[in-house]
């Protein structure tokens, strides 16, 4: 009767030890859905007996819900019922009650799963309905919450499922392939297996790989665009923006992304200069697992001075003051943005 972690939910299916009502949940769909399923099938087995097994998708009548759990056993140990995608937030005062009043009557024999493995959810802003469904599954049953892995545990996730298929992937690779495409594991192992059939049996996936056959993320490619700027690329960097432009990417998108990726160098640049090492920055500034861009950050920026980055904050803020009061062309903006930016890159320490 707590809240655990996906390992230690793991370890009580594993051991057969259950509670009677569950609630699994969180931003890692991909292992929502794959621990709801391990729980089902070592409850129920791999062919689970229609009598004592009920899944609610897509209908979420909440009288036949109330009917499943009261079902007895008869052909396995217990009775299940799997209720998955419930919107407790989108639900009506009489619908949320009776959900409680069904929770309230769950039998000893039965094991009813709520389960949320495709309702997207801000897990920094669950809703009073689901905090109160939380807490009670909390103090009467078992709460799981799936969270995003880490930049270092979602790099080896990569490895792993190359290694599966015989394929060979390097750390830096993966760590790139994590940058293009984000932290959704379905998105990952989707382009992952993409590369794995491009390059063939024993194959090795390499970042050229990756860049010929992986969709970047609008996010990725104004990266991109920033990567292209302190490397004093004007050309490549122009070419970045005009395709972002194509893929109606907004003025305020890029320039709120520059932001973020000059913010980076310059507190990577500061830490430096005041001897601080780069965790305690990512402790401070709430990084979490984007720490790994502060570290890329490092390197980035060796040739462009402190005050050529003091200078390219100015600018970034009064382009974005411009942006929201003056009758521009947006895009003129941005253009002209980046090309002080390419110049500022050029400037030496005084």
């Amino acid at each position: 009767m707590s809240e655990i972690n996906r390992k230690e939910l793991r370890q009580l299916i594993k051991s057969r030890k259950f509670d009677n009502i569950y609630l699994i949940y969180g931003e890692e769909k991909m292992y929502v859905k794959t621990d709801t399923d391990y729980l089902v099938t070592t409850l129920m087995g791999k062919q689970p007996p229609e009598f004592n097994y009920h899944a609610f998708t897509k209908d979420h009548n909440l009288d036949s819900i109330a009917v499943a759990i009261q079902v007895v056993p008869f052909v396995s140990e217990y009775n299940c019922v799997k209720v998955a995608d419930f919107d407790v937030n989108a639900a009506t005062k009489s619908e949320f009650e009776q959900l409680f009043d069904i929770l309230d009557n769950v039998p000893d024999t039965t094991v009813l799963i709520l389960t949320l493995p495709t309702l997207e959810q801000d897990i920094k802003k669950l809703g009073a309905n689901f905090t109160k469904l939380l807490t009670y599954v909390k103090k009467n049953g078992t709460a799981c919450a799936m969270n995003r892995e880490t930049d270092i545990s979602l790099s080896n996730q990569i490895i792993r499922w190359a290694d599966k298929r015989g394929i060979k992937i390097e750390r830096a690779d993966a760590y790139m392939l994590q940058e293009y495409v984000g932290f959704d594991l379905n998105t990952i192992k989707n382009e992952l297996d993409k590369l794995c059939n491009y390059v063939g049996d024993n194959g090795v996936i390499t970042g050229e790989h990756i860049e010929l056959l992986v969709s970047k993320r609008l996010e990725a490619n104004i990266f991109q665009l920033t990567d292209r700027i302190v490397e004093r690329k004007s050309t490549e960097a122009f070419n970045i923006l005009n395709a972002l432009f194509y893929q109606k990417a907004t003025p305020d998108e890029i320039i709120s992304i520059i932001s973020m990726s000059y913010l980076d160098f310059y507190r990577v640049r500061v830490a430096s200069e005041c001897g601080v090492p780069l965790s305690q920055i990512a402790q401070d500034f709430g990084y979490g697992r984007r720490e790994f861009i502060l570290k890329k950050a490092e390197s980035k920026i060796r040739r462009i001075s402190t005050s050529a980055l003091r200078e390219s904050i100015s600018e970034i803020t009064e382009t974005t003051a411009k942006l929201h009061s003056v009758s521009v062309d947006k895009r003129v903006l941005v253009e002209m943005l980046v090309a002080k930016l390419l110049m500022l890159a050029e400037k030496r320490e005084e």
